[in-house]
């Protein structure tokens, strides 16, 4: 049974999200072999997969079961599309992995990796008790126990309570917890608190190593010995409760920390790679995902990545009219890829933000009346 376990918690949490990453970056010329990127953008697929059929089936009441299955069956048919695609490049992309290795520096790589091994030894020995994970992994468990989606509260059992939220069905996170256990056979405490770490803070450290390569212009040792600065700014970053350092350590598990540590930080790689790249359709396509797997974590998930994205799309037009390197055509290219990219995000925010705005006219319309 335990071997069982360890077997399909290798091919659900490394070995599908790869081959699903691959699919997507082969399209991309200068980095269709790499393969930490190719595993940060399976995740990135993963919750966009997962937002795209959680919130209809929520609104419509399907049960856990239905979507469990059709999740399923998108996953593995995609990771089986992209292994027939790569196959004929799996020695291209080993060889490309090998020979990063080897350029590696031995000694500041040992560090990150010893530095990074304490974090997650802290996930595994110790428990942080979280107030949120009333609602996080009970809702999750309440999603196996009652086999429905936002029927029922996480924290009190009843069909009349948060569960209704717009701002909890329209990010519904919790969900992804619940289809993980399930699909690994362990309780989603266990997978909140020990499993899903040991996947998301490498993951973190990875979106991190990966900025640092654009940043210093793929120089390895530059980019390793950043890292390791910000491992230990993240160590010390516990001056508050409300940092993403914080949430990193005490509640990663969570979809607030998921958008504060793993959505923005991509926003700033794939927009720094896109720029690069012109504005192609695979940054489109990524940018795309990007925002839908931002919507699926919180509210402010449907906000800050398109914000993100059109501020550094302002910014970087900026610099190449300081530049004079400034292209009208090019310009107007990137600006509609970006905001399409971002229309997922909007309707998602004028969902989660209508409410309030009705109330306010209400309120203001009864206040001017009287």
């Amino acid at each position: 049974m335990i071997i069982l376990k360890m077997l399909m918690s290798l091919l659900v949490l490394f070995i599908i999200p790869e081959l699903v990453g691959l699919l997507v970056v082969r399209f991309n010329k200068n980095d269709k072999n790499n393969l930490i990127y190719a595993f940060v953008i399976g995740y990135l697929v993963e919750f966009a997969i997962a937002q795209i059929l959680t919130v209809p089936m929520i609104l419509y009441e399907v049960s856990f079961t239905i979507l469990l299955k059709t999740y399923s069956i998108i996953m593995l048919v995609l990771a089986a599309i992209s292994l027939l695609v790569n196959t004929i490049r799996i020695k291209e992309i080993f060889q490309y992995a090998i020979q990063t290795i080897k350029e590696l520096p031995k000694l500041l790589t040992i560090l990150v990796i010893i530095v990074v091994g304490i974090q997650l030894y802290g996930f595994l020995v110790y428990t942080h008790i979280d107030e949120d994970d009333s609602f996080y992994v009970g809702t999750a468990t309440t999603t196996l126990e009652t086999d429905s989606l936002f029927k029922y509260s996480g924290t009190t059992g009843l069909d009349d309570g948060e569960q209704f939220l717009l701002r909890y069905r329209l990010g519904p996170f919790p969900i992804y917890s619940a289809i993980v256990s399930k699909l690994i056979n362990i309780q989603p405490a266990i997978v909140s608190h020990t499993i899903l770490p040991f996947i998301f803070v490498p993951i973190v450290y990875s979106i991190y190593l990966l900025i640092a390569n654009e940043l210093f212009k793929k120089d390895i040792k530059s980019s390793i010995l950043f890292l390791l600065i910000i491992n230990i700014v993240f160590i010390w970053g516990g001056y508050s409760g409300r940092t993403n350092f914080a949430f990193l350590f005490f509640r990663i598990w969570q979809g607030k920390s998921v958008l504060a540590n793993i959505i923005i930080p991509a926003t700033w790689l794939i927009m720094m790679k896109a720029e690069d790249n012109g504005f192609k359709f695979v940054d489109f396509l990524l940018l795309l995902i990007l925002n839908f797997a931002g919507t699926f974590t919180t509210t402010l998930g449907a906000a800050l990545p398109p914000i993100i994205i059109m501020v550094l799309w302002f910014s970087y037009e900026i610099y190449k009219i300081l530049s004079k390197q400034f292209k009208v055509g090019k310009a107007i290219k990137s600006m509609v890829v970006c905001l399409i990219s971002c229309v997922p995000s909007i309707i998602c925010g004028i969902f989660h933000f209508a409410p309030y705005f009705l109330e306010t006219g209400s309120y203001l319309y009864n206040l001017l009346c009287k």
